[in-house]
């Protein structure tokens, strides 16, 4: 296993390992206590909703399994070989294949490492919990972070990537993960998996090399300021990079951009060049023409986290990711560029791809291949930074 940062590895290399019976998330003890054991000591879980507002769904599981009120931690049922039915809401609680009078939400809890869960055909390893919420159902599956880790980046990272490079995404992961949990730990759920990109264990692309970096960083986290931090990668800075807070218009307390000299050498090779006409672009957020368009720019990195779109009367704001999104990824490559109108044409002249904030890859990979540390590597691109090895939130406080 490679060492990312020795002395924190070294430091936590004597953890004691806790004795738990592993069912994934859950980490459930062995017995007969029949209070909800998911929620003894566990390593940090991440809540992701999985539906919301449904008005039912088929829910089946596979192997055993124990039923849980949450609000009391009373087990309400228990089973050897699953149950396979459809889970729904009425004014009375929650009806799955048989009726539950006012308990309005459950969870369920694998006792072992075999058991999953399907809902509606999808896969899932952890505990789910399903709430009654005015006659829909929403169902939030909990799992363990270094198992959402390899449920997700497979679909995320590049494909033949340099090992250095996969271990380092796999801490950039693992941090902003660690973020989402920690941000509102008592929260119902924390993300859903439109936005984290997550369809379940069985959906996962098998890739033994991101399973590799996930295992060799295992428990690894980057903390600014004490504390996990958004964090993200971007395919190429051009040049530089941004702060978080700055391109997505959060609060968030995050490390500040840095210089990417690596991409800045090849910038003039990753220009690009788009058009669209301006009446289109004018109807599509509500205007009847176009007469200007203006960008804004974050001062430091000179990406452009908006732009100002005007008929001469009247203007509006758009978001970077909204004018990407109705343009295309593959039209506004990236957030560096500059934009004019000319014959009713509106044209966008940008360098490099991506939203430019945190790990350059194209720089990245190319300092994985000269032999660059994962250590170094990622403190060039999050300055400031401490690496800890943390197994749950707990460990951080």
């Amino acid at each position: 296993m490679r060492i990312l940062v020795a002395s924190a590895l070294l430091a936590f290399s004597s953890l004691p390992m806790m004795t738990f019976v592993h069912a994934d998330n859950c980490f459930a003890l062995s017995g007969t206590n029949k209070s909800d054991i998911s929620a003894n000591d566990k390593p940090t879980t991440l809540k992701i909703r999985i539906a919301d507002c449904a008005e039912g769904a088929i829910l089946e599981v596979k192997g055993r399994y124990e039923l849980f009120d949450p609000i009391s931690h009373l087990i309400l049922d228990s089973g050897f070989f699953g149950k396979r039915a459809a889970i729904i809401a009425d004014g009375s609680g929650i009806c799955w294949g048989d009726r539950l009078p006012s308990i309005h939400q459950i969870r369920i809890v694998p006792v072992n490492n075999e058991t999953t869960t399907l809902v509606n055909g999808i896969e899932y390893r952890g505990c789910l919990d399903v709430y009654n919420l005015n006659g829909q159902i929403a169902i939030i599956n909990e799992i363990d972070i270094e198992s959402y880790l390899k449920s997700t980046l497979s679909s995320q990272v590049p494909l033949q990537s340099e090992e250095r490079l996969l271990e380092a995404i796999a801490v950039i992961a693992r941090t902003n993960a660690y973020y989402l949990a920690q941000r509102n730990p008592q929260a119902h759920w924390h993300v859903t998996a439109e936005e984290a990109k997550y369809f379940g264990h069985g959906m996962a692309l098998q890739n033994i090399a991101i399973d590799r970096a996930i295992e060799n960083t295992r428990h690894i986290v980057m903390t600014y300021r004490s504390h996990p931090f958004a964090s993200t990668w971007t395919e190429d800075s051009a040049g530089r990079t941004a702060n978080y807070s700055h391109i997505f218009r959060k609060q968030v307390l995050t490390p500040s951009g840095v210089s990417a000299p690596l991409a800045a050498r090849e910038r003039p090779k990753h220009t690009w060049t788009t058009s669209i006409a301006g009446n289109e672009l004018a109807k599509a957020f509500g205007f009847n023409k176009l007469t200007a368009i203006h960008p804004y720019l974050d001062q430091e990195s000179e990406k452009v986290y908006a732009v100002q779109l005007t008929d001469g009367i009247i203007s509006k704001n758009v978001d970077f990711f909204a004018l990407q999104q109705f343009l295309g990824a593959e039209k506004l490559r990236s957030n560096d560029f500059a934009v004019s109108i000319k014959d009713d044409k509106v044209i966008f002249k940008g360098w490099g791809k991506g939203h430019g904030v945190g790990l350059c890859l194209y720089s990245a990979h190319i300092m994985a291949e000269k032999g660059t540390s994962v250590g170094k590597i990622l403190s060039h691109f999050y300055p400031q930074v401490e690496m800890k090895k943390i197994r749950s939130l707990s460990q951080n406080e």
